[in-house]
């Protein structure tokens, strides 16, 4: 089995199609037909089954399928072994909530060139379930994701820090004021139903008895922020993302008891290969806590 093979069939499954994974690739079409007819002689088994212009995957390709990321990731780890141990190379995949990417992690990532300059850093954003999902994949090295605690069987989990939720309020509004006391009289605004902490928020209005008439919702943590600022309504969010905002006057941040404990955590494959580029993000991560903290 060849792993230009394995990479190959990894490309059809993930662009849905021999042309499309040929443009990604650069191969001709014939190159691609070629490689999963040899990787399907090498299992013995069809992995795809063409319905016209179609395809799609065989029970054996489904089964496959991990196996062949795992693979994948394991040889592309294995190239960036550097001669010398202390000065990785190679590149560095998260993947994290918006919060954590844009409130969290730069000072993290900053540290971190600085220690290994020659690592390359790709950081993408996405819901918990999709970060989830590109992990169990191998399509990312690390996640870092904000919600309750989370555990799964095959990820190790590790809670960088807890975080606190509060109602947003804008700066015109005394700071004596209760939320709950004027909530009928605002629209309240919701982070997507897929946010990490959505439902921390729908469980702590629930068992206040307050359930919002009048409702926006938005997938984007600054555009929430900035119409709380032009009085467009009321938010529930982590401390962290409005902290400069509130100490520049800003926003006002009301912490509530929550249901649940909100927590920050990063989370990496139990059984995968730790490349050098990655056991040096986590020994920073270990070793640099009190940044994360400030």
């Amino acid at each position: 089995m060849e792993m230009r093979h394995v990479k190959t069939f990894c490309a059809v499954v993930k662009f849905g199609g021999f042309s499309k994974a040929a443009r990604e690739l650069d191969y001709a079409q014939s190159t691609v037909t070629t490689h999963i007819k040899a990787l399907e002689n090498d299992l013995q088994s069809p992995l795809f089954d063409r319905l016209g212009k179609k395809i799609l995957l065989t029970k054996a390709g489904h089964h496959f399928h991990p196996y062949a990321l795992e693979l994948l990731s394991i040889y592309e780890k294995a190239q960036e072994i550097p001669q010398d141990s202390n000065h990785p190379e190679g590149t560095l995949t998260i993947t994290a909530n918006e919060s954590l990417a844009v409130y969290r992690l730069p000072q993290i990532l900053q540290k971190y060139k600085q220690i290994n300059p020659k690592v390359n850093i790709i950081l993408e954003t996405g819901t918990n379930e999709q970060a989830i999902k590109k992990l169990r994949d191998g399509e990312t090295d690390i996640v870092f994701l904000i919600g309750e605690s989370m555990e799964y069987d095959e990820l190790i989990t590790t809670t960088l820090f807890d975080e606190t939720l509060g109602w947003i309020l804008p700066a015109d509004l005394a700071s004596f004021v209760k939320p709950l006391e004027i909530f009928r009289d605002y629209q309240f605004i919701f982070t997507e139903k897929s946010c990490g902490y959505r439902a921390m928020v729908d469980s702590y209005l629930r068992m206040s008895g307050q359930i919002p008439d009048r409702t926006f919702e938005s997938s984007s943590i600054e555009v929430i922020k900035q119409s709380v600022m032009c009085g467009l309504g009321l938010t529930i969010l982590p401390y962290i993302v409005v902290k400069g905002n509130c100490n520049n006057n800003q926003l006002i941040f009301k912490p509530i008891e929550a249901p649940q404990n909100i927590k920050s955590n990063v989370i990496y494959h139990k059984s995968r290969w730790v490349s050098p580029v990655l056991q040096s993000f986590l020994t920073l991560l270990e070793k640099q806590s009190d940044i994360m903290n400030d």
